[in-house]
């Protein structure tokens, strides 16, 4: 939920709840100031009464309205207002009324003077003022929330530019970070933590990444006389089969050093976004590629490859990546298989799916894109091979799930949009 949403939620929320209490406190003042009016107009209204009689000796009766009546001699009733319910002749019905009534004697009489008037009541009012105090109140609450809508679109317009500089913005880049002065201290302060990690992270990126180059450089050099060494032992006559051996594991152990050393240097590689040259790659036609190229390997073990194309797909990736990728799954695929079995690949518009028979499942299916693991160590393998297979489709956002039914292990990669 967007911040100016939640506000405005929180706005209409409470809005609410400061209208109803606006309402009934304007209401209750209303109704107070009109009682205090109305008790005024009775008041003056019985006196004039009072002074009718007193010049002309009666006052005419007028129900409910005015009341005159004698009492004895004895009863004393000083100024009293009250509300009561009388029938209204008019509208006949039973309605509220503000009375004001009072005695004196005039004449040496005494009389009890009644002067009423019809009054609303508090919920009367409320009925009818509501409307009103809604609209006004209602009015000035949308004119409010727009204000404010506009005023936040100026405010979060320069945050919102950075943000989208944020998203953009990369590692790889030979840029700083750059980001809008807001003239809002805490947005200004932010900007300035965040351009100072952004430039703590790209010295750690560009260590990291020197380190990586660096270290499999090195390494590559002293591999390589290793091995320049073993193959020069090996052309020697007078080395005992002891000896040859001992050579040979040598040698095949630096080979492997030499093949774990690029393929963490190509994991770093494409942690670092350093393959980026995206070209419209056709998945059938890489398969193809790499079926010629293992075609002895797969003679060899008398494999039966099926390349099942229901629908061929194109996507942009980088042909490098998108190389090393089909590559490694196909030799894992040929790796595992037992000699004189099948194996099917099998391309949809939106799916691949490799499968290798297998006689039975793996033992932690949830390790085997983990690096260097390896279900067991008669294979042969470095176990970093899926573990280059999953940076890769990580790095395009493509889904994989490997599986386990009637002997067979299958995995399958979900596409991006063809």
């Amino acid at each position: 939920m967007k911040l100016i949403t939640k506000i405005n939620k929180n706005y209409f929320r409470y809005g609410l709840y400061v209208f109803l209490i606006a309402d009934l406190i304007i209401i209750s003042l209303i109704s107070h100031i009109a009682k205090l009016d109305t008790d005024k107009e009775l008041k003056y209204g019985a006196m004039e009464v009072s002074n009718i009689i007193k010049n002309h000796g009666h006052f005419p009766e007028i129900p409910p309205s005015y009341s005159v009546n004698i009492i004895g001699i004895h009863k004393n009733i000083p100024g009293i207002f009250k509300d009561t319910i009388m029938f209204d002749p008019e509208d006949q019905t039973m309605d509220l009324f503000r009375e004001y009534k009072f005695s004196t004697k005039i004449d040496g009489t005494n009389y009890l003077i009644v002067h009423r008037h019809l009054a609303e009541s508090f919920w009367e009012l409320f009925v009818d003022i509501t409307p009103i105090i809604s609209f006004f109140l209602g009015s000035i609450f949308l004119v409010m929330l727009y204000y404010n809508k506009y005023m936040s679109e100026s405010l979060w317009k320069d945050f919102k530019n950075n943000l989208t500089t944020l998203k953009n913005y990369s590692l790889t880049s030979k840029n700083k970070l750059q980001l809008i002065h807001t003239n809002i201290d805490e947005f200004d302060d932010l900007n300035q933590v965040l351009v100072k990690m952004s430039d703590r992270v790209g010295k750690d990126y560009q260590a990291s990444k020197e380190f990586s180059a660096n270290a499999a450089h090195e390494l590559q050099t002293p591999l390589a006389i290793i091995r320049n060494k073993c193959e020069a032992l090996f052309s020697k006559n007078d080395l005992s089969e002891d000896t040859i051996q001992s050579i040979r594991e040598i040698f095949v152990s630096t080979d492997r050093l030499s093949g774990i050393t690029k393929a963490l240097l190509l994991l770093a590689k494409i942690d670092h976004g350093q393959f980026d040259d995206n070209e419209k790659i056709c998945i059938k036609k890489v398969f193809s590629e790499k079926l010629k190229f293992y075609q002895e390997v797969i003679e060899d073990k008398e494999l039966k490859v099926n390349l099942i194309v229901n629908k061929d797909c194109s996507f942009f990736m980088d042909k490098r990546l998108a190389t090393l990728w089909i590559q490694n799954v196909l030799i894992n695929a040929i790796k595992h298989s037992p000699k004189q079995k099948q194996m099917d690949i099998i391309l949809n518009e939106q799916e691949l799916s490799i499968s290798n028979f297998g006689e039975q499942a793996i033992s932690n299916p949830e390790l085997i894109f983990n690096r260097f693991y390896k279900e067991s160590d008669g294979t042969g393998s470095t176990g970093i091979g899926l573990a280059i297979v999953k940076k890769i489709t990580d790095h395009y956002h493509m889904d994989i799930h490997y599986s386990f039914k009637n002997f067979k292990h299958t995995f399958t990669f979900q596409l991006p949009v063809c």
